[in-house]
């Protein structure tokens, strides 16, 4: 089973993750999990974008806020919506750029119709894990205007603990009561 938007894992359910050589294997228990929303640029003192003329590019910002902590150990689910007009290319981890179809990843373009900041598309949401897991992304203005890109996230933040008896692991993979959260987005090479 994928934990995908409504099928977010509950507290006391079993996860593994993929996509992590760190995480491939372990198991961890959800203690507690909590929402949280965050805006670029305007929740903390450091915007993640400065004002960008109509047609020009920002560059890929690492939107590093959004990054799990380790201790205690921490898993994200995130929804982003858009309001600006703006056009976005995401890259999850870091470097590896999302959402385009596999003959040319920098094909998607998201945007405030696709996914509007007060109702975020869930077909783009994306999970985390601890240490270099956050969105990097950049805009395009395909405005007339001059502006200042601004992403709204929302989800859920999940407090876990990792199992290490090996006996209990053996009994939940015989179960096959556990959620396998891909991180990211599909594998890359």
């Amino acid at each position: 089973m994928s934990a995908v938007g409504s099928e977010l894992p509950k507290e006391g359910f079993a996860v593994s993750f993929s996509g992590d050589p760190s995480a491939e294997g372990k198991f961890f228990r959800v203690k507690r999990k909590e929402g949280f929303e965050y805006e670029t640029g305007r929740t903390t003192g450091t915007a993640e974008f400065s004002t960008v003329a109509s047609g020009s590019l920002t560059g890929f910002r690492d939107v590093k806020v959004l990054e799990p902590d380790e201790r205690p150990q921490r898993a994200a689910y995130v929804e982003m919506g858009f309001k600006d007009g703006a056009e976005y290319t995401v890259k999850i981890k870091s470097g590896t750029i999302r959402y385009g179809p596999d003959g040319d990843k920098n094909a998607a373009r998201l945007n405030n119709q696709k996914s509007p900041y007060f109702d975020p598309d869930p077909t783009f949401a994306f999970w985390l894990l601890g240490p270099d897991w956050f969105p990097s992304l950049e805009a395009r203005n395909v405005t007339p205007f001059t502006i200042t890109p601004i992403v709204f996230f929302k989800g859920f933040k999940f407090d876990l603990d990792e199992i290490t008896d090996t006996g209990e692991i053996d009994r939940i993979k015989a179960s096959g009561k556990f959620t396998i959260i891909t991180l990211g987005g599909v594998g890359t090479l």
